[in-house]
């Protein structure tokens, strides 16, 4: 059995080695966004995830050593030679089809090319469709388009976590194209689908910082 003074001398050094530990833990840095993989976690909307830690002045002092520089960009400013940079691309694809054209292929792979060197915010990729067809089947149509363009872009480099793709089905068109008539510019269903091209696509932005 222990006696009193070899009980009190453990508890002593217990305590000491508590306060030893809240101190380390005191001293760490705190961040005001929740890490993974030694990238900042964001949600699916471009967002990060701010820890317990988070203030405006924690994040503002984050961008001033250029961290973090995609968060909070209304406070963070970074001012340690990172720019922000604004990525953008589109491609078509073909009447009632998902599938990457080969010129819908090379911009994509140019844009990759692009982002080299890039610290990743998000990847915004919206899905489009003519208005020929029903509009439950075309918004169906339309995410099968961005995610198209999402698992070519995974396929070649881009983390998947920060690649949001959306299908808009038939909003935003580009062209307005009136129906056949035989008195009309456009007098047949295929002069229609030739027409309506532009509106079958899917537009790609990415948002991220390099350093100068």
């Amino acid at each position: 059995m222990m006696n009193t003074k070899t009980k009190f001398g453990m508890l002593i050094a217990s305590v000491a080695l508590a306060a030893s530990g809240a101190v380390c833990a005191a001293d760490a840095p705190a961040n005001p966004y929740v890490q993974a993989a030694g990238q900042t976690l964001m949600t699916n909307f471009g967002l990060c995830v701010r820890t317990g830690y988070w203030t405006p002045a924690l994040a503002e002092a984050q961008g001033a050593l250029g961290q973090n520089c995609q968060c909070d960009t209304d406070i963070i400013k970074c001012e340690a030679g990172a720019e922000r940079v604004t990525l953008s691309a589109d491609t078509l694809f073909a009447f009632n089809k998902a599938v990457l054209k080969p010129e819908g292929i090379a911009k994509l792979t140019e844009l990759t090319s692009r982002m080299s060197g890039l610290t990743l915010d998000v990847v915004m990729i919206n899905g489009y469709a003519d208005r020929i067809g029903g509009a439950a089947y075309n918004q169906k149509l339309s995410q099968r388009r961005a995610d198209a363009v999402k698992t070519f872009l995974a396929e070649h480099g881009v983390p998947a976590a920060r690649i949001h793709a959306e299908g808009k089905g038939q909003a935003d068109p580009v062209v307005n194209c009136p129906n056949p008539s035989a008195k009309g510019e456009i007098k047949t269903f295929k002069q229609l689908i030739e027409c309506l091209q532009p509106n079958r696509r899917a537009v790609i932005e990415v948002k991220g910082t390099r350093n100068k």
